[in-house]
C-alpha cells in the first residue's frame, strides 16, 4: 500500500504540473506573433522561471489528496479513492476553464485573468452580446474537448489500480509528518524568509513574456484573496462619489505656477536612494535627539531638506509604488502586489527611460518581497540587480547583502551607464534582524539598540559611498535623492495612529543643485506621493497623468498630506490632522485649531479615501 500511495500523490501531482506546462504553452502558441518576437530562449525560460509558482500552485491542490490518502493508508476502502478520482476530474475541468478565460481575455485585458472577472458575473447578459457567437461556442467546445482528453488521458494515469489492503501504521505516521511539511513548503516557495509570490516568475525584459510564466490559477486566486472583502464595494459611505469628487477637486484646483528652479540642468544623472525604515525620528534636523545619522546632517547642511514629508503607507513595496507611480497606498489591500491593477499605474522613471536615461534597480536581498520584483520588471528598468546577482563571495546577512557591499555594486555598475542614469538603491541593512557585519558604535539603553545601531552603520556606508563617488567623473552632474521607504517605531513612542510615527526624510543632494538654494529647508507638507510631479517639473517633463501628486515647489500647491495603512487612513494639514481607523465610530488621533476645521479637513479626508479607493477599485 505505501508503494501505492507514493506512487498515485506523486503521479497526481505530475498531472496537474503538465496540465500547467501544456496551458502555457498553449498561451505561447495562441499569441504566436509575440513569441516569435521574444524569441525561443525566452520561452523556454518562462517554464523555468515560472516552475516555482506553478509548483507551489500544484501543491495547493494536493491538499485534499493527502487527507483522502492518509484515510486510505489507516481504512484501506476503496470509496476514498474514489472521492480523489472525482476530486482530480473536478481539478482538471476548473484547471481548464480558467486557463482558456486567460488565453481569452489577454489580448482585451492586457494581463492575467484576475478577480476582476467577478464584476462580470453580476453582468452575465452584457458579457454575452458584447462576445461574439463564434468565440464563445469556440471556447465552449475547446473546454468540453479538452477537459475530456485531460480526463481520459488522467484516468489512465492514476486510477488502474489494484485495490491494496495491507497498511503500516508506520508509514501511516510517517505520511501524516513529512507529507505536509513538504505541500506546505511548496505552497510557501521553499524555506526562503520571503514567501512566493509573482515576482518569481519574472524575469524578462519582455511582459509579454513574464505574464506567460505566472501561473495562472495561483494568481487568479491569489488576486481574489487579496479582494475578497472590497471586491466591488467602496467601503467609505460617508459621502457619495460624486461628493467626493468635488471635494477632492478642489484640493487639486490650484493655479499652475512655476516655483524655484533649484537646478543646473534638465537632464541630470539621477541616484534615488530608498532608506530602509529611517524615520524622521533618526535625523537631527527633523527634531531628533539621538544623533544616529551624522552624515546624513552634514549632507543636509549643503542639500535641500523636506522637513514636513510623510510616508503614503507602512510597507517597502507601498513606499516605492507611491514614490514611482505618485499613487497613494490604499487602506485593506495593496495595489503592488495586483498585477492586473499596478498594470494601470503610471511610472515616473518610465518617462524619464523614453526621455533617454537609462535606469537600474539596486538591492542586496530578494525582490520578491511585496510583490516589488514583479513591479520593477514590469515597468522595464534597464537593468535589475538583487541579492542572486551578488558574488557568492560577499558576505550576507539573513535578509541578503549588507549596505556596504549593496553601495560597492551600485559604485562599480553606474561607472558603465550611459549618461544620463536614474539608478535606484534599495538599502535593507536597517531592516530586522539587523545583523550589520560591524559591532556597535554605541550601547543605546533601549530595546531600539540593534536598530539605532544599524541606523548609524547604514548612514556611515552611505558616507563611504558619497566620498568614492565624489571621484567619479560623473558625479558634478548627478543629483542625490534620499527618501524612507516608510519609517519606523522609535524610541520617541508616538501612539501608532500619530502624524509623526508616519514622517519620513527626503532629502535632494548634489552639486547640480544651484549654490543659493543649498542648505534650504522646505516645509511644506507633502508626501511620497508628491515626489513624481515635484522633480519631473524641475526637468522640464509633464506631470499631469500624476494626478495625485503637485510640485512642492509652486507656491500655490496645498499644504496637504495623506497616509494610509492597514485598516485605516491618516490627513495631515497646517490646520489640524486626524487618523481613523475603519469600524471605530471616533477618530483615533487629532488635532484641530477649531470646530470649523475639524468639519473642514474630515470631510476632505474622507472624500480623499473615498476617491483614492474607487479609482483603485475601477483598476
Amino acid at each position: 500500500m505505501s508503494k501505492f500511495i507514493i506512487k498515485n500523490i506523486l503521479k497526481q501531482y505530475l498531472v496537474f504540473l503538465t496540465i500547467t506546462a501544456l496551458f502555457r504553452l498553449l498561451f505561447f502558441a495562441f499569441y504566436f506573433e509575440k513569441s516569435i518576437d521574444a524569441g525561443f530562449i525566452e520561452i523556454i525560460n518562462a517554464f523555468i522561471y515560472g516552475f516555482l509558482l506553478d509548483n507551489s500552485s500544484v501543491n495547493y491542490l494536493l491538499i485534499v489528496p493527502f487527507f483522502l490518502y492518509f484515510f486510505y493508508s489507516i481504512f484501506p476502502v476503496k470509496v476514498f479513492l474514489t472521492i480523489n478520482k472525482y476530486y482530480t476530474n473536478f481539478i482538471i475541468i476548473l484547471l481548464v476553464m480558467i486557463d482558456l478565460s486567460d488565453i481569452a481575455i489577454y489580448n482585451e485585458w492586457g494581463t492575467k485573468l484576475n478577480s476582476k472577472a467577478f464584476s462580470y458575473l453580476t453582468k452575465l447578459d452584457e458579457a454575452y452580446h458584447s462576445a461574439r457567437i463564434s468565440v464563445l461556442i469556440a471556447g465552449l467546445i475547446s473546454l468540453i474537448v479538452l477537459s475530456y482528453i485531460l480526463i481520459k488521458l488522467s484516468n489512465k494515469f492514476l486510477w488502474k489500480y489494484k485495490p491494496q489492503t495491507e497498511r503500516s501504521n508506520i508509514f501511516s505516521i510517517l505520511f501524516f509528518i513529512i507529507t505536509p511539511l513538504l505541500i506546505f513548503g511548496s505552497m510557501r516557495g521553499s524555506l526562503q524568509q520571503i514567501p512566493i509570490s509573482q515576482s518569481q516568475s519574472y524575469h524578462s525584459k519582455i511582459n509579454f513574456v513574464n505574464q506567460a510564466s505566472v501561473n495562472t490559477p495561483w494568481n487568479f486566486f491569489h488576486s481574489i484573496l487579496a479582494n475578497k472583502t472590497y471586491m466591488a464595494s467602496n467601503p467609505y459611505t460617508k459621502y457619495t462619489i460624486e461628493e467626493s469628487r468635488k471635494e477632492v477637486d478642489k484640493l487639486y484646483d490650484y493655479k499652475e505656477e512655476r516655483g524655484v528652479d533649484i537646478l543646473t540642468t534638465k537632464t541630470p544623472n539621477i541616484v534615488f536612494v530608498f532608506l530602509e525604515s529611517w524615520s524622521a525620528d533618526f535625523i537631527d534636523e527633523l527634531g531628533s535627539e539621538l544623533h544616529v545619522t551624522p552624515n546624513f546632517s552634514k549632507m543636509a547642511s549643503t542639500g535641500v531638506l523636506f522637513t514636513e514629508h510623510y510616508a503614503s503607507g507602512t510597507l517597502s513595496h507601498q513606499g516605492i509604488s507611491s514614490t514611482f507611480s505618485a499613487f497613494p497606498s490604499t487602506p485593506f489591500t495593496y495595489i503592488i502586489e495586483l498585477p492586473s491593477k499596478y498594470n494601470n499605474l503610471e511610472c515616473f522613471p518610465k518617462d524619464l527611460q523614453k526621455k533617454g536615461y537609462n535606469t537600474s534597480f539596486h538591492f542586496g536581498g530578494q525582490l520578491n518581497y511585496g510583490n516589488i520584483k514583479a513591479y520593477i520588471y514590469f515597468n522595464e528598468f534597464d537593468e535589475i540587480i538583487e541579492g542572486k546577482d551578488f558574488n557568492s563571495s560577499i558576505p550576507s546577512g539573513r535578509l541578503g547583502h549588507h549596505d556596504q557591499y549593496l553601495w560597492d555594486r551600485v559604485l562599480t555598475d553606474i561607472d558603465d551607464y550611459p549618461e544620463p542614469f536614474f539608478a535606484v538603491a534599495f538599502t535593507g541593512s536597517t531592516h530586522s534582524p539587523y545583523d550589520m557585519p560591524v559591532g556597535n558604535f554605541k550601547t543605546y539603553d533601549s530595546r531600539y539598540n540593534k536598530l539605532l545601531n544599524s541606523m548609524y552603520y547604514a548612514d556611515s556606508c552611505i558616507a563611504d559611498f558619497m566620498t568614492k563617488a565624489e571621484t567619479k567623473a560623473w558625479y558634478d552632474s548627478t543629483l542625490f535623492v534620499f527618501v524612507a521607504d516608510h519609517s519606523h517605531p522609535s524610541p520617541f513612542s508616538h501612539p501608532f495612529y500619530s502624524k509623526e510615527v508616519r514622517k519620513i526624510p527626503l532629502m535632494f543632494y548634489g552639486n547640480v543643485i544651484k549654490e543659493e538654494y543649498r542648505g534650504m529647508e522646505i516645509d511644506k507638507i507633502m508626501s511620497q506621493t508628491d515626489i513624481a510631479a515635484t522633480l519631473l517639473t524641475l526637468l522640464d517633463m509633464p506631470v499631469e497623468k500624476y494626478h495625485w501628486s503637485k510640485d512642492v515647489f509652486n507656491p500655490n500647491t496645498p499644504n496637504f498630506a495623506y497616509f494610509g495603512f492597514n485598516n485605516g487612513y491618516g490627513v495631515v494639514t497646517p490646520k489640524g490632522n486626524y487618523t481613523e481607523v475603519m469600524g471605530f465610530e471616533e477618530i483615533m488621533e487629532y488635532n484641530f485649531e477649531t470646530p470649523q476645521d475639524s468639519i473642514e479637513i474630515r470631510k476632505l479626508g474622507k472624500s480623499f479615501v473615498k476617491v483614492l479607493f474607487q479609482e483603485y477599485l475601477d483598476y
